[in-house]
């Protein structure tokens, strides 16, 4: 599991910077702001946390929206935090930035009651042991009132990918059936894909509060040119909706709505949970 997770992300971090190149990723980067932006409605003086926050790509993203606020970076990858190290080298925050190299399941630096919001994009919890302990020390961090937004690999929709796209044998697809576990090349380690439920009964179990959750691409679906590790290819949907200004905005919208009903959320190919620390 290391020495993938190692190499997975030595090659991960040299590209992913690059993914909005894309119009699927770019889709679901705006999809996954909106919605991220909903919720952290407090910009000023607060400190916000990003759980597997790799090479900063989306606290950068958020640094506009912030002013007088402190950003940390966790993260066990060296080579996604070398790679957020020269953003800050190069002054591209506006915003005070730390990176903490550790295991988001156990960031022991970091005191109980730190963070007005932590966030956790592209799926980072999809990567770890025991995705309970990751919320659990989330919730531990959070201030009163603070929120944890976090995203996983949808299960039903790994299931659909892997069934119709892949048409993968009867043992994959039941292993993945009971076990909520996909491999999806032997470059990478064999990671969580999470129902709705799951995730919010996590995020209950922690002490989370006002618990919901969204969808990320619950209509659109990547093509096999969006996986590409280098983000070079170009599939039909990714060149449309880069092409075509007016298809992509309808598309978005769609989606918008298709992220906050509770009919399509598990259909999503990613989901994100939010809850909020409201201790007694």
């Amino acid at each position: 599991m290391n020495n993938k997770f190692n190499d997975f992300f030595a090659v991960h971090s040299q590209n992913v910077d690059n993914a909005s190149q894309l119009g699927f990723w770019e889709l679901t980067d705006q999809l996954l702001e909106y919605f991220l932006l909903k919720e952290m409605t407090k910009r000023k003086n607060v400190n916000i946390i990003d759980f597997g926050g790799g090479t900063g790509r989306w606290l950068k993203k958020l640094d506009r929206y912030f002013e007088d606020s402190n950003f940390i970076i966790v993260d066990l990858s060296e080579d996604m935090l070398k790679q957020a190290k020269k953003k800050i080298d190069a002054k591209q925050f506006n915003n005070k930035v730390e990176l903490i190299k550790s295991d988001i399941s156990n960031v022991v630096v970091l005191p109980d009651g730190t963070a007005d919001y932590i966030i956790s994009t592209y799926n980072p919890l999809s990567f770890v042991d025991k995705p309970q302990v990751v919320v659990d020390e989330a919730f531990r961090i959070l201030k009163k009132g603070g929120k944890a937004l976090i995203t996983v690999q949808g299960y039903y929709n790994a299931l659909y990918s892997k069934l119709n796209n892949s048409l993968s044998g009867p043992e994959e697809l039941l292993s993945i059936f009971n076990n909520k576990k996909v491999i999806w090349n032997p470059s990478v380690p064999a990671l969580w894909q999470l129902p709705q439920k799951d995730m919010e009964d996590m995020f209950a179990q922690s002490g989370f509060r006002n618990i919901s959750s969204r969808g990320i691409a619950s209509i659109a679906q990547p093509q096999s040119e969006d996986f590409d590790p280098e983000n070079k290819q170009l599939g039909p949907l990714s060149k449309k909706l880069n092409d075509e200004p007016d298809f992509f905005s309808a598309v978005f919208e769609i989606e918008k709505s298709a992220g906050y009903d509770q009919q399509a959320i598990n259909r999503a190919m990613n989901i994100l949970t939010i809850g909020e620390r409201v201790d007694k």
